[in-house]
């Protein structure tokens, strides 16, 4: 005959930390940014979290963007960053896009509402030119 002991056995995880928590937005971006090329914009993330939740720009299709030289920046605090630009270098892909903010830790990802960006020549006269087709 085998004979088989049992006994209870407790399992317990670390709790996290009081402090530590997933991302909250301080400052959510608006939903529409509407500029001139020779005015440029600038879009305003924020989020608190502990620890500190990295801000990241993402397409409507959930991918990353990127600087592009002269046309968008990501600035080290986290705004979308479109400098003034000269008309003939408008491009679609930069200045008629939607795009949103990610803020995340190893705690939780946030995701903004949808930001749509559009810029526009201005005209010398300073009036604002038509947009360019979407």
């Amino acid at each position: 005959m085998i004979k088989t002991s049992c006994a209870p056995v407790t399992l317990a995880a670390n709790p996290p930390d009081a402090d530590q928590k997933g991302p909250v937005f301080l400052k959510e971006p608006t939903n529409r940014i509407d500029f001139s090329n020779s005015t440029g914009a600038e879009i305003e993330c924020k989020a608190s979290g502990n620890p500190m939740p990295e801000i990241i720009w993402i397409r409507s299709d959930g991918t990353a963007v990127g600087d592009v030289p002269g046309l968008r920046q990501i600035s080290s605090d986290g705004k979308l960053v479109f400098p003034p630009f000269r008309a003939e270098d408008y491009r679609q892909e930069v200045h008629a896009q939607v795009y949103a903010c990610l803020a995340r830790n190893q705690f939780g990802t946030i995701i903004s509402r949808d930001v749509h960006v559009r810029a526009g020549p201005e005209r010398s006269t300073g009036a604002k030119a038509e947009w360019p087709q979407d």
